[in-house]
């Protein structure tokens, strides 16, 4: 009661003495020495509360001798604080040796590691160039903000000099917080003390500033966790458990697949950069699953960090749903067969998820960095910072390299410097992961189950490094036919593997690093597989292979390395009665493996195969593995650069292949009269693959009609 009430004696008597008439007086004026007397007695009267103030105030705490035998604790590079706890009362001594450079010291108790929280609360500032110390509250971040404390100060300056180049201020306060600006003190917790200085006068902008956590009572860096976990890592894996179950339950259940593989919307009849892929119903509700755990990490982050003002919480927020984003967009990058197990598909059907996370994680990457730096966060600084410790310096760095790859992943470059686009993704991938672990570790605990997810895969894909094989290499003018020999896994490959599967190809020959996706063809004989791979652009990875096969004598081998095999259809061929291919160029490859696949299977299906090439040699590229046709296959063959129909011979076929000119007429090819002698429509399957336009125009007779559909593409 003693140091309030002194306190309040002081501000009244200098407040009477300041109010006393100021005019001058002569001085035969009797009345001059009795109001002179009056005047010096009030300031001796507000002198003497204020020492005994400063006396009753320090007499347990800053005169005990162990408070000078307390340690040091450093804060920053060079400043440093001794704390000491007697009774009811902390002190707390700060030294800086850099008084010639410095304007201002200052440091505060904080319920956050922030500057500015909120509801605000005050600091204490040393003045260097009037030795005072002051409170002044932390309103913003901005200079005009941050007003002296009014009322009474809730600390008792007890000492405060600049002397021999070195700055020291001792100052006491109760740990029971005695106005709204305070907050109470635990001595023997965890104490957070926020500190800052600044070259010039305050309340200029700090030089330097961070935070520790003290035990007050010891002089000591509290060993407590003092990071405010988050439940962010449970929600995502939670998230991605409950996926998993939607997609067991879609995958084994006959009904659930038919349902959920309805599109909500028809896709467009013209291909387009910009027309959004149809979305299924089953696609659809995976994506309000996350975005429901996104809502929830919103919430429970706002929740978690509710003291800390409106900027910092939607900064945080910001940051955790990107955290959520790359969680989820490395899952897609983790090639294996628990796709097909848990979802009934391949990575390569989710990669459309994995570009928009890659979106989603940009945009909000970005609106966290705005944030922060908004927040006058020093985005450069390597010292840790916040209530998460984050290293805002690692977090720049992450970013740097995730936007790079954003950049390369637009589709124009992405397609026209494709093997830029890879290697760039493979460095930048792991440069960025490297520093987004090291950011904060909440992020670290976040990141642990994709990665063990991809390092599984990465496990399982290792032994495609082991599955080497001399190939039969056959070219053409701008094509290679490569066949595997027949042994005891290429003969699995052929005999167990899914329609339109496909595997990553390296030939050594031509690059050791690079590997390419190529579709699988099954070979007429059901005993091994064989690839046609075609050159799509000068100085191409096919095209280094197709002059190398081209200079090589007749009949030399080629070694080639095949990991896989990957990807299954999203409509199950073998359920069909009539079964479309529309092929396009080389995307005749997955159209002719399920060709072949047939040949040696039972059954009263009906193949119908329509192939568009620009010229009739093109027709001969897999002539190898493709002539002479099954008979329950009805080919038309389409020449888009012919003047006229004709044919064109074939080793193996044992007459001309016949083709006509022009284009496929696509109504024609797929409408439901053709096929009515089917009742149901389910029992006709539609697959396409080749150039966008044909491809999309296949994809809208076939939701016209209500046909399956699936296509392949590699367009990654």
């Amino acid at each position: 009661m003693f140091i309030p009430l002194a306190n309040e004696c002081a501000r009244l008597t200098l407040t009477l003495a300041d109010k006393t008439p100021q005019n001058p007086q002569p001085l035969s004026d009797p009345n001059f020495h009795s109001t002179t007397r009056f005047r010096t007695m009030l300031k001796s009267l507000a002198l003497a509360a204020s020492i005994a103030n400063v006396v009753a105030a320090s007499s347990g705490c800053a005169s005990d001798p162990l408070f000078a035998a307390q340690p040091t604790v450093a804060m920053g590079d060079s400043m440093t604080m001794r704390t000491f706890v007697k009774d009811m009362t902390a002190c707390v001594q700060v030294t800086f040796p850099s008084a010639a450079k410095t304007g201002w010291t200052s440091i505060g108790f904080s319920q956050t590691p922030y500057m500015v929280n909120n509801p605000i609360k005050n600091v204490v500032v040393f003045d260097t160039a009037s030795a005072a110390t002051k409170l002044y509250l932390m309103a913003s971040y901005e200079s005009h903000n941050v007003p002296l404390q009014p009322g009474a100060m809730s600390i008792t300056p007890i000492q405060g000099s600049v002397a021999n180049g070195v700055i020291s201020f001792t100052f006491e306060r109760p740990l029971v917080a005695t106005t709204q600006y305070d907050i109470d003190l635990d001595p023997t917790g965890a104490t957070c003390v926020i500190w800052g200085y600044a070259g010039r006068a305050w309340p200029d902008k700090h030089s330097d500033y961070g935070a520790v956590y003290v035990a007050l009572s010891t002089s000591t860096i509290h060993d407590q966790a003092t990071i405010r976990p988050t439940r962010t890592p449970a929600i995502a894996a939670v998230t991605f458990g409950i996926m998993v179950v939607l997609g067991f339950i879609a995958t084994y259940t006959s009904l659930c697949r038919r349902l959920l593989r309805r599109s909500l919307w028809p896709p467009s009849k013209c291909a387009s950069e910009y027309a959004l892929d149809p979305v299924n119903v089953g696609e659809a509700i995976i994506v309000l699953v996350y975005v429901g755990g996104a809502v929830v990490i919103g919430v429970t982050v706002n929740t978690t960090f509710a003291d800390l003002n409106t900027s910092h919480r939607w900064c945080l927020i910001a940051g955790h749903v990107a955290l959520q984003a790359l969680v989820f967009l490395l899952l897609p990058v983790a090639r294996g067969y628990h796709w097909e197990l848990a979802f009934g598909t391949s990575h390569d059907r989710v990669l459309k998820f994995h570009r928009w996370l890659g979106g989603l994680c940009f945009v909000s990457s970005i609106v966290h960095l705005v944030l922060n730096i908004a927040n006058k966060v020093a985005i450069g600084d390597s010292a840790l910072y916040g209530p998460q410790d984050v290293v805002p310096l690692f977090g720049l760095l992450s970013f740097i390299a995730f936007a790079t790859m954003s950049v390369v992943s637009i589709d124009p470059i992405r397609r026209s410097l494709y093997e830029v686009f890879y290697y760039h993704h493979r460095v930048a991938s792991v440069v960025g992961l490297v520093f987004v672990m090291l950011h904060s570790p909440t992020v670290q605990y976040t990141m642990i189950f994709p990665l063990v997810i991809y390092g599984v895969s990465f496990i399982s894909r290792f032994r495609g490094f082991f599955h080497r094989y001399q190939v039969t290499a056959v070219a053409s003018s701008n094509t290679v036919l490569l066949t595997l020999p027949p042994t005891a896994q290429s003969t699995k490959w052929a005999k167990n593997g899914n329609p339109c599967a496909y595997f990553w190809v390296n030939i050594p020959s031509v690059s050791l690093l690079q590997w390419h996706p190529f579709s699988s063809i099954v070979t007429r004989d059901g005993q091994a597989i064989a690839f046609c791979l075609k050159s799509m652009a000068p100085d191409s990875f096919v095209d280094h292979v197709v002059k190398k096969v081209a200079a090589a004598p007749v009949g030399t081998p080629l070694a080639i390395v095949v990991g896989g095999p990957y990807g299954i259809p999203a409509i199950d061929v073998d359920t069909y009665s009539d079964l479309v291919l529309v092929a396009g160029g080389i995307g005749i490859t997955p159209m002719l493996s399920i060709v072949n696949r047939f040949r040696h299977i039972p059954g009263t299906r009906t193949i119908h195969l329509y192939w568009v090439v620009r010229s009739p040699q093109d027709l001969l590229a897999a002539d190898d593995v493709m002539f002479p046709l099954p008979p329950n296959v009805r080919p038309t063959f389409y020449v888009s650069q012919a003047r006229e129909s004709g044919a064109i011979a074939s080793r193996y076929a044992d007459d001309h292949i016949p083709y006509v000119h022009g284009k496929p007429v696509m109504d024609e090819l797929i409408n439901t009269t053709r096929f009515a002698a089917n009742k149901a429509a389910n029992s006709v399957g539609i697959l396409a693959c080749g150039p966008a336009g044909l491809v999309q125009e296949t994809e809208w007779y076939s939701h016209k009609c209500g046909f399956d559909f699936h296509k392949e593409g590699f367009a990654f």
